[in-house]
């Protein structure tokens, strides 16, 4: 629902644009700029020159057609019922207005009747009083004060009294004014007549009396202690009128009041007295703070107007018979114009000039006087400030037509009523003794001047005019903007004696109108003229107003006001630099003569207000000066980039200027404005947004019928160079023609390009406007505070900071939580949002797209299936629910949708809609082709598809997420009741248990999508949450893919190896498990053991000795391999177990042990790195025996060194002994049958001399080595062997008959078990028994003292023949 960054862009522009242009209309020349008081300093005076007062006819060519600047609307008559009353009248008659309800009002006597005077329907009337009635006035009541029911006040005054009647209307289509029977107040006058009653837009009640004093009437809800509910106060004498009698007044002057005018925008009060004195009056808020400003009297008047203007009769200034107040919105400097009798219009302001004054105040108040009832001496001004109200200050003198040099109308005479409005003065003069005549003086159609100048128009009126005011248009909207002043014109009614007389006062689009219509369309020099008189940018602003206006649509008018805005609105042209100053220059002097179908030029020679040139040489300049300068601020930001020279400046066409000037007086109510108050109730009301809705709409209709290229094609009509109406636009056209043609020509299409491009931004924000001003109107017809006070704080505070211009330009998001707060409210109270999403995908279908609507409708149905209780019904909407969905994809906001249909346990949903979007998303299926081609970086195309399609997927792994969180969550629950010893190590199984009862079911809806990257989304998450089980049971292709590749990224991730074998294994590819499990073995990591290496290479053994995998030449090679990579693994198992136990007390062995487990080596790294540095000789001993290395030496000294080495270790000789033998036995098991290896005598002859050394029992050797079920005749010939020897070393170790001890024992030992020798090799064994024993004898013989050594021989030699038998 936020607009996307290149369209904020043309709002920025659009913004821009308008902004300068509304700061341009605001600075156009004002009335204290017209009237040559800001240029000059002082007071001034105007109209007795040529050019002040002209007729309508300067706008045409012409004399043909006469063109209205009043019409007539209607015409009423009193009603014949109130007529007849007229037979019974007796002293006094009196008749006036009430526009503020559309009423007429006479009396007669004491009985007054009121009735409508457009159409004379409704009569009421009230005959309670037994007095005359003196003055009538209508009030809108204080709020808060009455019940809702009254809604004005009326005030009749007699001579004694003031009663205040309650008005009602009934709620018919008739409307009927209803008076209540009883007064509401009763006010004595203290014998002052009151001649006149005026309220204000707030409430309060003034009344102006005979005794020229204003008095104020203050009314409250209820009474105090200290106060009435209703009391009349003398604001004019203050509490001096309590305390001087009445009697006492009869010998001061009186001048009676005889108009009271209220200035509601300033709070400004104006009283005329009957001698033609003006007091202004600062009301402020209430009447303890009021206080007049100054007074001014007739003689006053007529003595600063004569020293202005000397030229005429002093007598036209005297006797002032109308006040006029100009609110804000009129003049911002001058506060109130006075009409004298001649029709003399006296411009007042109540405060000063910045510089020094011709004219002091001349009556400005004292303290003393200023001073208001309540309010002390010393209390200053409620408004301070520089243009704090100070006084009454006169500072131009208009005069009235006729009395220019060449004045063709008569003077107005007998001036006795006037109204001023929008800059039309309008007065009632008496041209004969029973028929008055009305004097229009508009300054209206003449925008495009720097001075006044107005145009008149007379009408006779049918009888005397007793009473005028404007007519108050019901339907009107509340906030005031430019483009309804301009469109609406304003409409007066005159009250005569003959009836009601209503006029209606024409704006430039009905003069434009006028002259269409004579002249049958715009193909006429005289709508030509109408453009080229006029300030081209406000003459297309007002064919614009008729193009656009419902009123004429389809019609001639509307097609007509179309073409002439095409055809006479300019195009656009680069101003060239060498032509800037130039063309400024002429820009700045701007001024139509009298009458262009001369042709002459008639510049004045005398000029009571100075022309704009003037300006340069007086105190004060304005910015107004140069208003009709042309070019845009977008030339200055974007300059040419094709011409040379880049200081050239764009000017846009005035169709493309009046089209931003419509727009921002459009808008300009409501720019600035904040969009809701502290309460967060809308600032806009629903009226409103209904008026400015239609406005916007009927311009976008306007623009779409009409494209940018036709309103920036070249369609200007040229002007004519003879016109003596100089022009911004031509004057740069013609300056830019002296440049060579191609140059011209770039800089024209330059120009075109830009204006197209603003143009364009406009087209866009005014259709974004048309939907920001409809959802505000929808919202509007909500309850928009309830709206409001549902969003979050942070938006809450964003809202109250926000205005119109941040809703419309920057703040998108602002609209969006609006929407979502609307349709919430809907949900929040389990109603239907069918009816309020088609209205706003019918009003704003930008803001409210069609996926919202969708997302919202979809919200609703699921709200409705978790509360279903069947479940087939259940399943048939949340199945309608993702139909729906699908067909709204991929727009559609997928998280929250899933994030509903996950809450509803629809799990498939989740699924196929993420499944729906990614192939919406990506039809051609780039991002599968990309996944599939390997990902190569230099496609950027199919990586943004490859992304979009799994960025949509990951809605499937928050789902999984959430089912996972929830059995963790469950686990919890359950771990409450285990003790805390058992809780850490359940909880994480006990989730996965849970989560397997649901995501087998997941797994398998996910796998039937046959997009591999949902495949892949799947898989990762199963990865990360170390599912692996579940992951293994899945057979699709992709999961081998998915691991292959995930391997190749990460080599060194030993959990992907492992499954990528498991996976292979599992589905039959014994050959590719074993080559991943070979690779596992080999991989260098330090998160593999060599006890894992070794598990790994007996798998891969196993799966290359499946039957499946046959019996090429390459397989059984591979097996090979295997095989003895095993056999070292072992071995280096065997190096790995001995370095551990010498890492406990050998530092350089812990590396070692690291190194070890961290690869696998081959078998001479084994023996050069390990088992040698380190000593390691049962190391040694099997690396030699696993290579089959046949070097005898070698061999003999590792067991040496074996035999050594325990032999050193600390101990008795019976703990050495234990150690020795234990140790041979275990090599004797592993190395018995080895051969080379196993160095049989050398071991024999090692233990001998180990065990002569350590003086062992003798014959132990031969013991031990029988119970290892060694080989008997091997170890007789050995023994034969070493006998045979008889070698020093025994003697030498200090026992020279060891060795023979050891041969009887090794012979008695075979006698012992001669039942077990074999049969047949017994012989052979015995007689090689008895070649040791002889060899024995005859060492023994040899030797002294070996008696007892001989006698054991022989008695041995005895049963070795004994066995021999």
């Amino acid at each position: 629902m936020s607009a996307p960054q290149a369209q904020l862009d043309f709002f920025s522009t659009a913004g821009s644009m308008l902004e300068w242009h509304d700061n341009l209309d605001r600075n156009k020349p004002g009335l204290l700029e017209l009237t040559g008081v800001s240029q000059h300093g002082r007071a001034t005076m105007s109209g007795l020159n040529d050019y002040d007062y002209q007729s309508l006819s300067f706008l045409k060519s012409d004399e043909t057609h006469n063109l209205q600047q009043l019409r007539t609307v209607t015409k009423s008559s009193i009603p014949n019922e109130i007529l007849e009353h007229f037979k019974h009248i007796k002293c006094h008659c009196t008749m006036g207005l009430f526009p503020e309800i559309g009423r007429a009002w006479l009396t007669i006597d004491s009985e007054i009747y009121i009735w409508t005077f457009n159409q004379t329907r409704d009569v009421a009337y009230y005959d309670g009083l037994s007095h005359l009635i003196v003055s009538v006035g209508l009030v809108k009541p204080k709020a808060g004060v009455f019940v809702q029911d009254v809604k004005y006040l009326l005030l009749l005054t007699t001579p004694i009294e003031v009663i205040v009647l309650g008005v009602t209307f009934d709620e018919s289509s008739h409307n009927e004014m209803q008076l209540m029977n009883r007064p509401i107040f009763v006010i004595g006058t203290d014998n002052v007549s009151i001649s006149v009653i005026k309220g204000t837009d707030d409430g309060r009640i003034f009344l102006g009396g005979r005794d020229g004093c204003l008095y104020e009437v203050f009314y409250q809800a209820e009474s105090s202690w200290f106060g009435k509910r209703c009391k009349k106060i003398n604001l004019s004498q203050g509490l001096v009128s309590y305390i001087v009698p009445s009697f006492l007044k009869v010998f001061s002057e009186v001048d009676p009041i005889e108009r009271i005018e209220i200035d509601n925008s300033r709070k400004l009060l104006y009283v005329l007295t009957e001698r033609g004195s003006i007091e202004a009056w600062d009301i402020s808020t209430d009447y303890t703070n009021a206080r007049r400003l100054g007074r001014i009297t007739q003689n006053d008047i007529t003595n600063q107007a004569v020293s202005l203007i000397t030229t005429v009769d002093p007598s036209i200034f005297k006797s002032v018979k109308a006040i006029c107040p100009l609110n804000a919105d009129d003049a911002g400097k001058l506060h109130l114009v006075a009409v004298t009798q001649c029709g003399v219009r006296l411009y007042f302001s109540t405060t000063s000039l910045n510089v020094q004054q011709q004219f002091g105040p001349t009556a400005a108040c004292t303290q003393a006087e200023s001073t208001g009832f309540g309010q002390s001496a010393t209390q200053s001004s409620l408004s301070g400030g520089v243009d704090a109200p100070k006084g009454l200050y006169l500072l131009h003198v208009r005069l009235p037509p006729g009395y220019t040099p060449n004045a063709t109308t008569n003077k107005p005479k007998q001036v006795h009523a006037a109204h001023y409005t929008e800059g039309t003065m309008l007065m009632i003069t008496t041209q004969q003794q029973e028929q008055d005549l009305l004097w229009s003086v508009s300054s209206a159609p003449s925008v495009n001047f720097t001075y006044l100048v107005e145009s008149t128009a007379l009408e006779s009126l049918d009888g005397v005019v007793w009473s005028m005011a404007e007519v108050h248009e019901p339907s009107s909207p509340l906030l005031k903007s430019p483009l309804n002043s301009a469109r609406h014109s304003r409409k007066v009614a005159l009250l005569t004696n003959q009836g009601t007389h209503i006029i209606e006062l024409l704006k430039m689009v009905d003069v434009l109108r006028q002259i269409l219509l004579s002249c049958n369309g715009p193909h006429h020099e005289e709508v030509k003229m109408f453009f080229q008189s006029q300030n081209q940018r406000e003459a297309c602003v007002t064919a614009l107003l008729l193009a656009t206006s419902d009123k004429y649509r389809g019609g001639d008018i509307a097609l007509w006001a179309t073409q002439a805005f095409m055809l006479y609105g300019g195009e656009p042209c680069f101003q060239h630099p060498k032509f800037l100053n130039a063309s400024n220059r002429n820009v700045a002097n701007q001024t139509l003569g009298p009458n262009a179908a001369t042709g002459r030029e008639r510049l004045p020679m005398f000029m009571s207000t100075p022309m704009p040139n003037s300006a340069a040489n007086s105190p004060v300049s304005y910015a107004g000066a140069h208003f009709n300068q042309p070019i845009s601020p977008i030339g200055n930001m974007q300059p040419s980039q094709a011409v040379s020279n880049e200081n050239s400046s764009i000017v846009f066409s005035a169709k493309h200027d009046g089209l931003y000037l419509y727009v921002s007086r459009m808008l300009r109510s409501i720019w600035q404005l904040r969009c809701v108050n502290e309460h967060f109730c809308s600032n806009l009301s629903y009226s409103d947004c209904a008026h400015l809705q239609a406005d916007l709409r009927s311009l976008r209709s306007f623009l779409e019928v009409h494209s940018v290229h036709d309103i920036s094609s070249s369609t200007r009509v040229s002007f004519d160079p003879h016109l003596d109406r100089t022009n911004s636009y031509s004057t740069i056209m013609m300056n830019n023609t002296m440049l060579p043609i191609p140059e011209q020509r770039i800089l024209t299409e330059q120009a075109q390009v830009e204006e197209k491009r603003s143009l364009s931004a406009l087209n866009l924000f005014v259709k974004h406007a048309c939907e920001v001003v409809s959802l505000w109107s929808i919202l509007n017809a909500h309850s928009f505070q309830l709206i409001c006070l549902q969003l979050s704080p942070e938006h809450q505070k964003m809202l109250k900071c926000c205005t119109f211009r941040d809703l419309l330009l920057t703040r998108s998001e602002v609209c969006a939580f609006l929407i979502i707060s609307l349709i919430n409210l809907y949900l929040k109270d389990k109603a239907g949002v069918s009816e309020v999403s088609m209205n706003l995908r019918e009003n704003c279908p930008n803001l409210y797209r069609h996926e919202d609507d969708v997302t919202y409708k979809a919200t609703e149905l699921l709200m409705n299936a978790k509360n279903c209780t069947s479940a087939a019904e259940k399943e048939q909407k949340l199945r309608t629910t993702l139909q729906m969905c699908k067909e709204a994809a991929p727009t559609l906001p997928l998280h929250s949708i899933c994030q509903q249909f996950i809450s509803a346990d629809f799990f498939e949903g989740v699924i196929e809609l993420s499944a729906v979007c990614a192939s919406k998303s990506d039809p051609e299926e780039v991002g599968v082709h990309f996944y599939n081609n390997g990902e190569p970086a230099e496609d950027r195309e199919g990586y943004t598809c490859f992304a979009t399609r799994m960025n949509y997927y990951k809605e499937v792994q928050l789902m999984l997420d959430h089912i996972y969180q929830i059995a963790c969550n469950k686990s919890h629950i359950k771990d409450q009741t285990q003790s805390p010893q058992l809780k850490n190590g359940a909880k994480a199984s006990d989730a996965k248990n849970a989560a397997k009862q649901t995501i087998p079911k997941i797994v398998a809806q996910t796998l039937r999508v046959k997009d591999p990257l949902i495949h892949v989304t799947l898989y990762e998450w199963l990865l990360s949450h170390d599912m692996l089980s579940e992951l293994l049971d899945v057979v699709e292709p992709s999961l081998g893919e998915f691991l292959r590749r995930s391997v190749s990224r990460n080599g060194e991730n030993v959990v992907l190896i492992d499954l990528l074998w498991k996976y292979y294994e599992k589905n039959g590819h014994h050959s590719q498990a074993a080559q991943i499990l070979d690779n596992l073995a080999m991989t260098r990591s330090e998160n593999i053991t060599l006890e894992q290496r070794i598990e790994y290479l007996v798998r891969a053994v196993m799966c290359m000795r499946n039957g499946n995998v046959g019996s090429s030449i390459t397989n059984g090679i591979f097996l090979k391999e295997l095989e003895d990579k095993l056999d070292i693994a072992r071995v280096q198992k065997t190096v790995l177990v001995a370095m551990t136990e010498l890492a406990r007390s050998k530092l350089e062995a812990a590396t070692a042990v690291k190194e070890l487990n961290y690869a696998l080596y081959d078998i001479t790294q084994l023996y050069q790195h390990f088992a040698e540095p380190f000593d390691l000789w049962e190391c040694q001993l099997s690396i030699l025996n696993c290579s089959h290395h046949n070097d005898p030496l070698l061999i003999e000294s590792v067991w040496g060194n074996i035999i050594n080495s325990v032999v050193d270790e600390p101990g008795s000789t019976h703990e050495r002994s234990t150690r020795l033998f234990t140790k041979i036995e275990l090599l004797v098991r592993e190395y018995g049958e080895s051969g080379a290896c196993f160095p049989f005598a050398f071991l024999i002859r090692e233990l001998e001399i180990k065990a002569c050394q350590l003086r062992l029992p003798e014959g132990i050797v031969p013991e031990k080595l029988v119970t290892m079920n060694l080989d008997v005749e091997l170890l007789l010939e050995y023994y034969s062997r070493m006998i045979s020897m008889n070698e020093r070393i025994w003697a030498n170790e200090g026992n020279e008959w060891h060795l023979i001890q050891s041969a009887i024992r090794v012979v008695s030992l075979l006698a012992d078990n001669a039942q077990s020798i074999w049969y047949r090799s017994k012989r052979r064994i015995i007689g090689k028994a008895q070649d040791i024993v002889a060899g024995c004898l005859n060492i023994c013989y040899q030797k002294p003292d070996t008696n007892r050594l001989q006698h054991s021989l022989k008695e041995l030699q005895s049963r070795l023949q004994r066995l021999l038998v």
